[in-house]
C-alpha cells in the first residue's frame, strides 16, 4: 500500500491559527495510492513486503512514542473530574487557598513592567512546561529543518516521476509512428513490386536488379524496425520499474512527513508558537522576565504556603499532578478559565489522538495488503513468516475513561 498526496486548487490567502495551517498541510497529502508490485517476480515481492512490514514498525513505534504524553494528558483531565466532583467544603478550602494564590500572583505582577514581547497564553506554556522547554525547543527546529528535507524530496520524487510519466508517453507515441512507418513502406514496396511485374509482361523488362533491390531494401528497414521496436519495449518496462521504486520512495516519505508535521503542529500548540525560531526568541524574552521577577519577589513566602497548602488539599482528593495547578490556580476560582484548561487539554488528546489512528490505519492497511499476498499462495505466507517472524502487536491504547 502506498499514499499520495495530492494538492489542492489555490485559493484566496486567509489569515489562520499556525495549528489550522498545520492540520490543512497534512490533510493536503494524504491520498493514498496503490502501488503496483508484480507479486511473481520474488525479488519485488519480497522487497514489497519488506516495506509493508517496516511501514507496521514505523506505525507501532509512532504509537508507543505517544503512549506517555497522552497518559499524561489524560491524567490532568481525569484531575480535573475529580475537582468538579469534589465535596463543597473542600472546594471552599480549595479556592481559598487558590484566591490567595491569584491575588499573590496579580500583587507580584504588578511590581514588574511588561518590557518583554511574550502572550500571556505563551507565558502560562513556559510556565507549565519549564523543565521542558530546554528540550523540545532543539527538536521542534530539527523537525522544522528534517520537514523543510522531506518537502524537497516529495518534489523531486514527484517531478521524477512526472518525467518518468513523459517517458512512457513518449514511448508510446515512437511506436505508433515505427507501426505507421511501416504500414507505409509496405504499401510502397506492394505498389514497386506490382508496378516492376506489369513492366517485366508488357515490355519483357528484365526485372532482377530492380526486384532483388526492392527486396534487399525492404529487408533493411524491416530490420531498423523491429530493433526499434526491440528498444522501445525494454525502455517501457524499464520505465516503468523506476516509476514503481519513485512511487515506493514517495509513499515512505509521506509517511514521514505526516507524522513530522504532526509532531511539530502539537509542539507548537504546546507552547502557543508558531514555529521554532518563535519559541526560541519567546523562550528567551521568558528567560529576562523572569530574572526580573525574581529580584523583585516580595511575598514569595505567604505565595509558597498557601501553594503548599493547595497542593496538600489537591493530594487529600486524589489529584495525581498537584503542582501545575499552582501555576494555573486562576482556574480552580473562575470557571471559564477551567473551561480554557480542559479545552486546551482536551486540543491536545486529539491531536494525539488523530496521530494514534492516523498510524494505526497505517498498520491496519499494511497487515491487510499482507494478508492478501498471505491468501494467494502458500509459498507467499512460508515467505511473510520469515520476513515478519513473532513481530509483537502493539494493542491500540484506550482513554483510560471519559473525562466529561
Amino acid at each position: 500500500m502506498a499514499f499520495h498526496f495530492g494538492k489542492k486548487k489555490q485559493v484566496e490567502k486567509v489569515e489562520v491559527p499556525p495549528t489550522q495551517e498545520a492540520d490543512r498541510e497534512v490533510k493536503e497529502v494524504v491520498t493514498v495510492e496503490k502501488e503496483k508490485v508484480n507479486l511473481s517476480d520474488p525479488q519485488a515481492r519480497l522487497q514489497y513486503v519488506k516495506r509493508l512490514h517496516e511501514g507496521i514498525l514505523e506505525a507501532d513505534k509512532q504509537c508507543e512514542n505517544i503512549k506517555f504524553e497522552y497518559g499524561q494528558v489524560t491524567s490532568y483531565l481525569k484531575d480535573i473530574q475529580i475537582l468538579d466532583q469534589a465535596p463543597e467544603e473542600e472546594k471552599k478550602t480549595l479556592k481559598a487557598a487558590a484566591f490567595r494564590i491569584v491575588d499573590l500572583t496579580k500583587e507580584r505582577a504588578e511590581l514588574q513592567k511588561r518590557k518583554y514581547k511574550i502572550t500571556n497564553a505563551q507565558e502560562k506554556a513556559l510556565e507549565r512546561f519549564e523543565d521542558k522547554v530546554g528540550q523540545d525547543l532543539p527538536k521542534l527546529k530539527e523537525y522544522e529543518d528534517y520537514q523543510i528535507k522531506i518537502k524537497n524530496d516529495l518534489r523531486q520524487l514527484s517531478s521524477e516521476k512526472a518525467l518518468l510519466i513523459q517517458d512512457q508517453s513518449q514511448i508510446v507515441r515512437s511506436q505508433k509512428q515505427l507501426k505507421s512507418i511501416g504500414k507505409i513502406l509496405t504499401g510502397i514496396l506492394v505498389a514497386m513490386g506490382a508496378m516492376l511485374l506489369v513492366l517485366a509482361m508488357l515490355f519483357k523488362v528484365d526485372i532482377t536488379v530492380p526486384f532483388v533491390a526492392a527486396a534487399a531494401f525492404a529487408f533493411v528497414v524491416a530490420a531498423i524496425i523491429l530493433n526499434e521496436s526491440r528498444k522501445n519495449r525494454i525502455d517501457m518496462v524499464i520505465t516503468e520499474k523506476k516509476r514503481s521504486r519513485a512511487i515506493a520512495l514517495s509513499n515512505r516519505v509521506k509517511i514521514k512527513y505526516v507524522n513530522n508535521v504532526n509532531t511539530v503542529d502539537y509542539m507548537c500548540h504546546k507552547y502557543q508558537v508558531r514555529n521554532g525560531t518563535e519559541l526560541e526568541f519567546v523562550y528567551g524574552e521568558y528567560l529576562k522576565a523572569k530574572r526580573e521577577w525574581e529580584r523583585q519577589k516580595q511575598s514569595s513566602v505567604e505565595l509558597q504556603d498557601n501553594s503548599r497548602l493547595l497542593m496538600q488539599e489537591l493530594a487529600r482528593l486524589g489529584v495525581k499532578d498537584t503542582m501545575i495547578w499552582c501555576s494555573q490556580a486562576e482556574a480552580l476560582v473562575n470557571p471559564k478559565e477551567m473551561v480554557e484548561v480542559r479545552h486546551d487539554l482536551r486540543v491536545r488528546r486529539q491531536k494525539l489522538r488523530e496521530q494514534v489512528d492516523y498510524n494505526t490505519k497505517i498498520k491496519e492497511e499494511c497487515l491487510e495488503e499482507i494478508e492478501k499476498i498471505q491468501d494467494k499462495k502458500p509459498e507467499y505466507a512460508r515467505e511473510i513468516q520469515q520476513i515478519l517472524g513473532n513481530h509483537p502487536v502493539i494493542d491500540t491504547f484506550t482513554d483510560g475513561g471519559k473525562e466529561n
